[in-house]
């Protein structure tokens, strides 16, 4: 399926260009991801199966795509009057809806090669899917895991860590990106 807007909604068509399911949301993920996608519906999120069916209610006021099981979900926060939402926190849950990392995360991202993205304290770390901390929260800027190494920002340059938070590659590079192949 691939999403489509009209008249300022989304939804989803198939290959044929026939519309499967229905213009209903104010925002649709880019795609379906182990079987669901995001939407919003009243400024919260929630999740919808292949058949438009709403699975995990909107109730969250960010939310990311699944991966590895879990989804990055945001809790809490207010909109400043330029509708911009403001604090609030991260956390996990799973297919069924249910939170199974606390949110207490400044941000959150998806998982990659069994390990998430979050920022504490305005530094960057990664988390286990039990929610442990395995790398800490030590670095200015990071990405996913890709191939077993992430690449990091440290002191304004840009180098690589293992999955267990060890410099493979000294911090060097103006701009790095993951590897691919």
């Amino acid at each position: 399926l691939a999403y489509v807007c009209i008249g300022g909604k989304y939804g989803y068509i198939n290959r044929s260009g026939e519309i499967v399911i229905k213009p209903q949301s104010l925002y649709a993920g880019s795609d379906f991801s182990e079987g669901l996608a995001r939407v919003e519906i009243g400024r919260k999120f929630g999740y919808i199966n292949r058949s438009g069916e709403v699975v995990i209610n909107p109730q969250f006021n960010d939310a990311r795509d699944f991966s590895d099981g879990l989804a990055g979900v945001k809790i809490g926060g207010k909109r400043n009057r330029y509708g911009v939402l403001v604090g609030g926190k991260w956390g996990y849950i799973n297919r069924a809806g249910e939170v199974v990392i606390k949110p207490q995360f400044d941000s959150a991202r998806d998982f990659s090669d069994g390990l998430a993205r979050v920022k504490i304290g305005g530094k960057q770390g990664y988390i286990n899917q039990s929610g442990w901390v395995v790398i800490n929260p030590q670095f200015d800027a990071a990405e996913d895991f890709s191939e077993g190494l992430a690449c990091v920002k440290i002191g304004g340059k840009w180098g690589y860590i293992n999955r267990a938070g060890e410099i493979v590659i000294e911090p060097q590079f103006d701009i790095a990106w993951s590897f691919s192949k």
